[in-house]
Parts: C-alpha cells; structure tokens; sequence
C-alpha cells in the first residue's frame, strides 16, 4: 500500500513539473510577443529593418528559432522523457553485465 502512495506522489510531481514547464513556455512565447514585437516596431520606425545591419532583428529571429525547438522538445511525445528513457535503458545493460 505504501508503495502505491509513493508511486501516486511521484506522478503527481511529474504531472506537476510537466504543467510548470508548460506554463513557462507559454510565458515565454508572451514575452517573445511582446518585447519582440517592440523591438521589431522600433526598428521599423528608425528604418533599420535590412537584415544584414540589424542585429536587433536577428536577436528577435533566433529567440523565435529557440521557443520553436523548445515547443518541440516540450510537445512532441519522443523528445519528452528520453532522459530517464536512456537511464532506464543503460541501467537495465549494466544489470545485464554484471
């Protein structure tokens, strides 16, 4: 029985760190709207917007890039939990081995 509570805990703080995680994303993409909107509105209106001399807007266009390979990471089933898949894994070889 009690090891039906830890095991109840346990995905309970999965669930949990999955939800922040979920959560620090979409506060991301918020800021990634905002602030990036701005910088993209300001240079716009000073007419920097070449791309090889803005550095602003290819701060903006790699910041995009990042919360796309985190949405990945965060959203596609085979990226989430390839960690303790692995470890998983490479425990079940060194028990095998020895």
């Amino acid at each position: 029985m009690e090891n039906l509570d830890k095991n109840k805990e346990i995905a309970y703080k999965k669930a949990e760190n999955r939800v922040q995680s979920i959560k620090t994303f979409y506060l991301m993409i918020l800021g990634f709207i905002l602030v990036g909107g701005v910088l993209v509105y300001s240079n716009y209106e000073a007419n920097l917007m070449d791309l090889g001399q803005s550095h602003t807007l290819w701060m903006v266009i790699c910041w995009a890039m990042f919360l796309v390979i985190y949405g990945i990471y965060l959203f596609v089933p085979f990226f989430q939990n390839w960690e303790s898949r692995k470890t998983d894994e490479l425990a079940k070889k060194y028990k095998q081995n020895n």
